[in-house]
């Protein structure tokens, strides 16, 4: 695993039609960091990255997305018309000899992971404060400074094999236990009919969903890599915040939901909900009960009454712990049954582009780190998913390193799957049969095989 936020050599955002007078120019730069470079720096920073993309439009119609120097890489991302956003990395490099040209060293992260990092950044961006376009410019520095300022300091790209495909780890249960949370959920909508059911989650594997697939994948994000990672840690630190989880508590606030005051610290949210054909404003209530936990969305024009939400809470702990109880049961015979059919040598990793579902050999709870795969591997791995045409609507290919790992790559209507397996002296029929076996025994009949 390779951590490059130290790597980081700078992320910026900018629109040009905020400075276009000599003398202004450091106004089109809505954000910069780090945020010791000088205002001379940055504009020298962002004017190359104008040019470049000045230059790149005469070439295409599509906008510039990435430039590569001896020592550097640029990612640019334009998440609206005229806004800019960019990365830029440093590559590790060395000098062969005097007379020789220079080589990059193979353990960069991929140009891939780093573009999705800039579209997760826009996202969660937008998800609490909207787009740039629909923020006044006097309060969108504020704004901007606000919000990307933690967001990229704690940021890691890592180069894992979880991360090189952002998608959502959904949770399969029996028909029993899946109808029992949808029991929950219709009776809590119909009790509390101002309360709409986001999501469902257990631990990190989604259950239930009530948003557009790309707003719910930016509300999973904020849950698995955010909100959770800092939930967990305070339950096992024990003391009165763990004994109030076994019955259940509003988790956002921190504080809980207790007075009037508290509900004024709501957080507010820009979500597309399943159906609907534009996004609105919603303030988000989340709450939780031993790993189970569930999103609400409440209109921003609904009055908030304190004893709707005590009323609330005194209906959904005990259902909740009954039914995260029975989850974990069945979460876990399900663990130990992956664990003996994929094997300790083969890893695999699966990816629906139609509803982001992802899966993975990894540990099922995201909060663990998962196992490491080498860089090179990965990167072969997410080449193949940038790259759709490689394996068209249905195709494989299998692939091996000098290192003696195999990495096998399926297809098959928008759904993809890759098996990563290192062993010597196989030939291609055996690992054939390896990733066959693999793929019958996870993906339960999804990929079909010529008799």
């Amino acid at each position: 695993m390779i951590d490059a936020k130290s790597k980081i050599v700078s992320f910026f955002i900018f629109n040009s039609n905020f400075g276009p007078k000599e003398g202004e120019e450091h106004k089109k730069i809505l954000f910069y960091h780090p945020n010791e470079v000088t205002l001379d720096a940055r504009k020298i920073q962002v004017g190359l990255c104008e040019a470049v993309i000045k230059f790149m439009s005469t070439f295409s119609s599509e906008p510039c997305e990435a430039l590569q120097t001896q020592t550097k890489r640029y990612i640019f991302y334009q998440p609206e018309k005229d806004y800019w956003m960019v990365l830029i990395v440093q590559i590790p490099y060395t000098t062969k000899s005097l007379s020789s040209v220079g080589d990059t060293k193979n353990d960069t992260v991929e140009p891939t992971v780093m573009y999705d990092v800039l579209i997760s950044a826009y996202n969660m961006f937008k998800l609490f404060l909207g787009q740039f376009s629909d923020i006044p410019i006097e309060d969108l520095y504020d704004k901007c400074e606000h919000f990307f300022t933690p967001y990229i300091t704690s940021k890691s790209i890592l180069h894992d094999i979880s991360d090189i495909i952002k998608g959502i780890n959904y949770l399969p249960l029996d028909k029993n236990s899946f109808f029992k949370v949808l029991c929950f959920i219709d009776l809590i909508e119909v009790t509390y009919p101002d309360f709409k059911c986001a999501s469902f989650v257990y631990n990190d594997q989604l259950i239930w969903n009530g948003l557009a697939s790309k707003d719910m994948l930016t509300l999973y994000q904020y849950l698995v890599q955010t909100l959770l990672p800092e939930q967990v840690e305070k339950e096992i630190q024990g003391g009165a915040v763990a004994a109030a989880q076994r019955h259940g508590r509003f988790i956002s606030p921190p504080e809980g939901i207790r007075t009037k005051e508290d509900l004024l610290k709501l957080n507010k949210v820009y979500l597309r909900r399943e159906g609907d054909s534009e996004t609105k404003q919603y303030y988000l209530v989340i709450y939780r009960t031993l790993s189970a936990t569930v999103c609400f969305t409440v209109d921003v024009n609904t009055t908030l009454e304190l004893d709707s939400f005590r009323a609330l809470d005194a209906t959904i702990g005990p259902q909740l712990s009954a039914i995260a109880s029975a989850v974990s049961e069945q979460v876990a015979l399900t663990a130990l049954q992956n664990a003996q059919l994929a094997g300790a040598e083969a890893k695999f990793l699966y990816y629906n582009r139609l509803n982001l579902a992802f899966k993975t050999s990894s540990p099922t709870n995201k909060l663990i780190p998962s196992t490491a795969v080498k860089p090179e591997v990965l990167s072969i791995i997410a080449g193949i998913h940038a790259d759709k045409k490689s394996l068209g609507s249905y195709g494989e290919i299998i692939i091996k390193t000098p290192d003696e790992y195999w990495i096998t790559g399926k297809t098959s209507n928008e759904r993809e799957f890759y098996v990563i397996i290192q062993q010597k002296s196989a030939n291609l029929k055996e690992i054939a049969d390896d990733v066959k076996r693999i793929c019958e025994a996870q993906m339960k009949g999804i990929f079909f095989y010529p008799t």
